[in-house]
């Protein structure tokens, strides 16, 4: 089930509203049968079947065929590249259920696996006569050759509208569905208005609006966790009959309007736009922290907090000042603790929870500051990354023109160290990230140490030009930054890129993260 018209062309970008996971699963697959086949070093058919991973556009640049914001870049290089690059660890869950599936695919494409159990099902004396590449080509065209049914549109609305028609039937309910089920019993009465069906549907409304693939699903728990009670999947439905008072359609119907503040709030959260502030420009700094945590961290666990925020500020009980320094503390742990460090996130769900909760039934300022040290930033100060492996990480950042599984991180890196030698909190629009030493000089001139932002106009103006060139352009540059380096930097060469690469660590660890070494 798919947003868009991919009649039009293969350049077309679509949206996969039903089907993910078969895609996701088909490319694990295909990028698995791409590594058997190098293993036997059979290159062309690897370079062929990965041609329905990875293809180029009409300028020769690679692109995916399958996106997706919520596993980059660990999806990207791990499975959607033939030469494996990514070496961190996988992190999130899903990250860790994708490199399952991986492994789990590659070694059932063993050839002794293999064989195995075509001799179960056809014989040996048939099995012993078929060559291994063989054997890899049938299982790949067996994928391509299968027949799908495909629906298409270009209304969003209309395709979720679709999308549960094709679902309501045989599809086992989730935690969700039972709950509304539940709401909808008690809560009957159609006159004047059916207020459960009329609010449910506005939730939903609500919560499709978004431009950001957001589920209901998804943001029923993180506002269950948020409001009630740290609950697993499985125990949701159970938790939610335990807590809401049975059979009290005041109680229902008080959860169904907490539900609906709580998605408006949701969407403004996860789909960041200085339209929700009328433009205001003491908002556009949350605008930019918001969707750094989103789509540059991919940071999903933080949004219980975020939510709590939100909402004690909407009640008064916290500022606009305390609301801006607790959101970019959290902007910078997460940068310092997955972005950088790659440490397990498994720890944040518990600490969220703990203090949404308490945070929500608060109602006093001076309590709710006390709530927000105690209960939010001393126990992440706590698993705060020290410096020495802040530093170990924070050195192997690199940022390339081609794709690179670290361009993100570094972008940001750059753009919040210019930043804080301007003196100002929003990154500029036109700035753009220069390579001291040309990026055509060697791999090491990808490290961050080697790294500065510019203007726009002004990379273009240096581009290849030697350091003793480049002097005269970096000098028309407006950026704090660019002249403090000039004035440390007379000359430069490769070779000092990994001790500037410490230094921009060490400023940025105690003056940006403002922690102590």
């Amino acid at each position: 089930m798919f947003v868009g018209n991919y009649s039009e062309g293969s350049d077309q970008e679509i949206q996969v509203v039903d089907g993910q996971q078969r895609l996701t699963t088909i490319t694990i697959l295909f990028s698995a049968i791409s590594d058997r086949f190098i293993g036997i070093n059979e290159q062309t058919l690897s370079e062929q079947i990965f041609q329905y991973i990875m293809t180029k556009d009409d300028n020769g640049e690679d692109v995916r065929i399958l996106q997706s914001k919520t596993h980059y870049p660990f999806f990207s290089y791990f499975i959607q590249q033939r030469k494996k690059q990514y070496v961190e660890e996988p992190d999130t869950e899903e990250e860790i259920l994708i490199a399952e599936a991986y492994k789990y695919l590659f070694e059932r494409l063993d050839e002794q696996n293999i064989r195995a159990v075509l001799r179960k099902t056809h014989g040996s004396n048939l099995v012993k006569d078929l060559a291994y590449v063989d054997i890899l080509k049938a299982i790949r065209d067996q994928v391509l050759l299968c027949t799908f049914v495909s629906i298409s549109t270009t209304d969003k609305e209309q395709a979720n509208r679709i999308f549960e028609i094709l679902n309501a039937k045989g599809k086992k309910l989730s935690y969700v569905d039972l709950i509304k089920n539940k709401i909808f019993e008690l809560l009957d009465e159609i006159e004047p208005a059916d207020f459960a069906e009329e609010k449910w549907k506005n939730i939903k409304a609500i919560i499709s609006k978004t431009d950001e693939n957001v589920g209901l699903v998804e943001f029923y728990r993180v506002f269950w966790i948020a409001f009630y009670k740290k609950s697993s999947k499985n125990k949701m439905y159970d938790d939610f009959l335990s807590v809401i008072p049975k059979n009290n359609k005041d109680a229902y119907k008080t959860f169904l309007l907490e539900m609906e503040k709580a998605a408006k709030i949701y969407v403004k959260i996860v789909n960041p736009k200085r339209e929700d502030y009328d433009n205001r420009k003491e908002y556009y700094w949350l605008v930019q922290s918001l969707n750094v945590m989103n789509n540059y961290f991919n940071i999903t666990q933080v949004r219980i907090a975020l939510l709590a925020l939100f909402l004690a500020k909407e009640k008064e009980i916290i500022n606009l000042r305390i609301m801006k320094d607790t959101i970019l503390w959290l902007e910078n742990f997460h940068f310092a603790y997955n972005a950088i460090s790659s440490l397990r996130s498994n720890k944040f769900e518990g600490i969220y929870s703990k203090f949404a909760l308490k945070l929500n039934k608060c109602d006093e300022k001076e309590d709710a500051k006390k709530i927000i040290d105690e209960n939010l930033l001393q126990p992440l100060k706590n698993i705060f990354p020290k410096f020495s492996e802040f530093k170990e990480k924070f050195v192997l950042l690199e940022y390339s023109k081609k794709d690179n599984p670290s361009n993100l991180k570094t972008k940001y890196a750059i753009n919040k160290l210019n930043c804080l030698y301007d003196g100002t909190e929003l990154f500029d629009d036109y700035g753009s990230i220069e390579h001291i030493s040309s990026e055509m000089e060697g791999k090491e001139t990808i490290s961050i140490g080697n790294l500065i932002l510019l203007e726009l106009d002004l990379n273009k103006e240096a581009d290849q030009l030697e350091y003793e060139q480049k002097k005269k352009v970096y000098r028309k540059s407006r950026y704090e930054w660019v002249s403090v380096f000039l004035q440390k930097n007379e000359s430069w060469n490769i070779e000092m890129c990994s001790e500037r690469a410490i230094q921009m660590a060490e400023e940025y660890y105690t003056k940006i993260l403002k922690m102590p070494i």
